[in-house]
């Protein structure tokens, strides 16, 4: 995790597993409490977030560009069971039944569009898609999110802001080459 650079040339902030265990949990807790419309979408609408499983070893880095407004996140799973990473990535292979979905906590509602990109980054096997969601006040915000298991890592890279949902493309996609290349 060290070893990746971001669009500007400059190392990722590195976050190990022992430091991430309590606010990812806390993050899956929000998420897990909020009703989600299709139902079986659910599952989907935690997809980004790391696997949090006993016997894992979890990093992730992160590049914040505050002068272009853009933050990139990166998370590397290792030592999870073959089929558990199979059926991570599997669920998008079904991703128009939960393309336009409702999230719904303490009473806000959000209304969230998946989309499925193609050309993300050059590791077979990539699922790529943007994720829009509208806020209760109208305002949208926007998701790059790449997954995929390359030599038995989960890799998951997710941008947001930039000058473009192409922007956003680009630093997925160059991010998840570099680590794909790091993974022996």
């Amino acid at each position: 995790m060290a070893e990746i650079k971001d669009a500007r040339g400059a190392r990722l902030s590195v976050t190990s597993s022992a430091n991430l265990s309590g606010s990812m949990e806390q993050s899956k807790a929000l998420l897990s409490s909020m009703t989600v419309e299709p139902a079986e979408c659910q599952e989907m609408a935690l997809a980004g977030m790391p696997p949090s499983v006993e016997g894992a070893s979890m990093a992730m880095g992160t590049s914040l560009d505050a002068t272009a407004g853009a933050s990139t996140v990166v998370s590397l799973t290792s030592g999870l069971d073959t089929e558990f990473l199979k059926q991570s990535i599997a669920q998008f292979g079904e991703v128009n039944k939960c393309a336009s979905m409702s999230m719904t906590t303490s009473g806000a509602a959000f209304d969230v569009a998946l989309t499925m990109l193609n050309g993300l980054g050059s590791v077979p096997e990539t699922i790529a898609y943007r994720t829009d969601t509208t806020l209760p006040d109208g305002r949208k915000q926007s998701l790059v999110t790449a997954q995929v298991v390359h030599r038995g890592v989960l890799m998951t890279v997710i941008a947001t802001g930039g000058k473009s949902e192409e922007d956003a493309v680009a630093r997925v996609g160059a991010i998840l080459d570099q680590a794909a290349a790091l993974v022996k």
